[in-house]
C-alpha cells in the first residue's frame, strides 16, 4: 500500500491519489477564480469553513456559476452546479484513494434492501453503482420486474435491459432520487474546494463519527425524550423543521435540545452531513447567539438552567464551548434519569406539570421562509379545537413517559451515573414529599437536586 501523507493543515493523512486529485481540479479551467491557498507544505488548502471570509468568497463564486448555468439559487442548487461543473464526475476518496462516481447512481441502504429481498441475495452489492448491479442480476423479464418493483416503476412500462438503464438514468440518476439512490460523495459547498465531502463513500461511515451507525441509531431513539421533556412550542417548532426537510436542508438547532435547550423554531440550516458531523457540540458563536436570544425569550429548559446558569460565562472560545456541550450534555442525562426514577416509583402524576401538552391546540403556517437563512417572515397560528386535539394530547403524554422509560433501559442508568452522597440524599428527600403527597414542596426539592448536579458539572470545568 502507498504512504499516506500528512498535510499541513489537516491532521489526517491524505492518499496520494487524493493529492494528485486536489492538484488536477484547482488547475482545471472550470474551477478558475474559486479561492484556494496553500499551506507551508505546498499542499492545497482544501477546506475552508464556509461562514468565514475566505468562505464567504467561495459562495459567491459558486453562485456566479449557478446563475451561469441557469440554476436557481435555492436548497439543492450548489450539489446540482457542483455535478454539472466537475470534469470528470467522479470523486476520489481522501482516505482510501478509491474513484467513485459523483451521480446519483449507488443504491441506499433501503434499495439494497429491496435488491437482496427481490434477487434473493444476502451479500448486499456494495460500492457497485445500479447499472453494474443491473448488469450482473437481470438476465429475465421477470429480473426487470423485479428492478420495477424496487424502485416503484409501473407495471405497464415495457422495458427491456437496455431500456431498463436508460430509464433508470433518465428518472433516478439524473433527478437526484435521493430517496433510492446516493451518490459516491455527498455535497459539501463551499467548504470543500470541489464542492463535495473529502471522503468517499466507501469510507465515511467509518472516519465520521457523527456518522456511525451506532450513533445515529442512539440519536434517533432518544430524540423524542428529548423533545417530550424540553420546554418550548414544540408544535411551531416542529412545522418551521418540515419546511426544512421539504427544501432539502437539516435544521440544526440553535441550542442543542441533547444539551438541555428548547425545543424552539430557531434554526440554522445546515447539510445533513455537516449536522451529523456537528453531533451535540456547540461553538462559540452558537453561546454567543444563545446569550443574545434569552435577553428576549427562554432558550434553555427549566431543568438544564441551574448548569447553563452557572457555566455560560467561561464560555470564552470554541473549545470553551465544546467543554460545556459535553458537561450539559451528560447533566442532560443525569436529569432524564431522575425523572425516570420518579415515574418508575409511581408519582409519573407529578411529572406532568412539566411537559406541555399546550401546543397541540395550535397550527402554524410561515411566510416567506428562506431556505439560505433559516429565516422566515411571519408566521400565522391556527387554533385548533375537536377530538383529534384531546387524541393527540392523549398520545403525546404516552410517548413522553414511554420514551422516558425507554431511554432509562438503553442508556442504562448504572452507566456514567452520579457517585454523590449530596445528590442521593436530595433525591431520597424528594421521593419522601412525593410518598406524603407533598407536590408544592416537591417540586422545589426536584429544583435542588437539579442544582447539585450542577454544581457537580461545575466542579469538572
Amino acid at each position: 500500500m502507498k504512504e499516506l501523507i500528512e498535510t499541513a493543515d489537516n491532521k489526517r493523512q491524505w492518499h496520494p491519489n487524493f493529492l494528485k486529485y486536489t492538484e488536477f481540479i484547482v488547475g482545471h479551467e472550470n474551477y478558475k477564480g474559486l479561492f484556494y491557498e496553500r499551506g507551508d507544505d505546498k499542499k492545497v488548502k482544501w477546506v475552508i469553513t464556509g461562514k468565514s471570509e475566505n468562505g464567504q468568497q467561495r459562495r459567491i463564486w459558486w453562485d456566479a456559476q449557478c446563475k451561469n448555468y441557469g440554476i436557481k439559487l435555492e436548497a439543492g442548487c450548489y450539489a446540482k452546479v457542483a455535478l454539472k461543473i466537475h470534469p470528470t464526475k467522479k470523486h476520489i476518496c481522501q482516505i482510501c484513494g478509491k474513484e467513485l462516481s459523483l451521480e446519483y447512481v449507488y443504491p441506499n441502504k433501503r434499495t439494497i434492501a429491496g435488491i437482496k429481498k427481490e434477487f434473493g441475495i444476502t451479500v448486499a452489492p456494495f460500492n457497485k453503482d445500479i447499472f453494474q448491479i443491473v448488469n450482473e442480476l437481470v438476465n429475465s423479464a421477470d429480473d426487470i420486474e423485479k428492478v420495477k418493483r424496487i424502485f416503484k416503476i409501473k407495471s405497464t412500462e415495457k422495458l427491456t435491459k437496455e431500456n431498463l438503464k436508460n430509464y433508470l438514468q433518465n428518472y433516478f440518476v439524473d433527478n437526484f432520487a435521493k430517496g433510492l439512490l446516493s451518490p459516491g460523495a455527498m455535497s459539501n459547498s463551499p467548504d470543500r474546494f470541489d464542492g463535495y465531502h473529502s471522503d468517499g463513500a466507501c469510507c465515511r461511515h467509518e472516519s465520521d463519527k457523527g456518522r456511525h451507525k451506532a450513533n445515529l441509531q442512539r440519536y434517533g431513539q432518544d430524540r423524542r425524550v428529548y423533545e417530550n421533556w424540553a420546554d418550548g412550542d414544540w408544535k411551531m417548532a416542529d412545522r418551521l423543521m418540515s419546511l426544512f426537510r421539504k427544501n432539502g436542508i437539516s435544521a440544526d438547532h440553535i441550542g442543542p435540545i441533547s444539551l438541555g435547550f428548547c425545543h424552539r423554531p430557531k434554526f440554522h440550516p445546515l447539510t445533513k452531513a455537516e449536522n451529523s458531523a456537528k453531533n451535540n457540540r456547540m461553538s462559540l458563536n452558537d453561546v454567543e447567539v444563545l446569550l443574545a436570544d434569552e435577553k428576549i425569550e427562554q432558550v434553555v429548559s427549566w431543568h438544564t438552567k441551574f448548569i447553563w446558569d452557572k457555566l455560560k460565562s467561561n464560555v470564552k472560545n470554541d473549545k470553551d464551548a465544546v467543554k460545556l456541550s459535553d458537561l450539559m450534555r451528560k447533566n442532560l442525562h443525569h436529569v432524564l434519569i431522575v425523572l425516570s426514577i420518579i415515574d418508575e416509583k409511581g408519582y409519573g402524576v407529578f411529572l406532568e406539570q412539566f411537559l406541555n401538552p399546550e401546543y397541540s391546540f395550535f397550527d402554524y403556517k410561515f411566510e416567506g421562509f428562506n431556505p439560505e437563512t433559516g429565516q422566515y417572515k411571519k408566521v400565522n397560528s391556527k387554533k385548533l379545537i375537536g377530538r383529534n386535539q384531546q387524541n393527540n394530547i392523549n398520545r403525546y403524554y404516552r410517548v413522553a413517559f414511554d420514551k422516558l422509560q425507554e431511554y432509562k433501559t438503553i442508556e442504562n442508568r448504572k452507566t456514567n451515573l452520579w457517585t454523590h452522597k449530596e445528590v442521593d440524599a436530595e433525591l431520597e428527600k424528594l421521593l419522601e414529599l412525593l410518598k406524603y403527597k407533598k407536590n408544592k414542596e416537591a417540586k422545589t426539592q426536584l429544583e435542588n437536586v437539579f442544582k447539585k448536579l450542577a454544581d457537580l458539572a461545575a466542579n469538572n470545568w
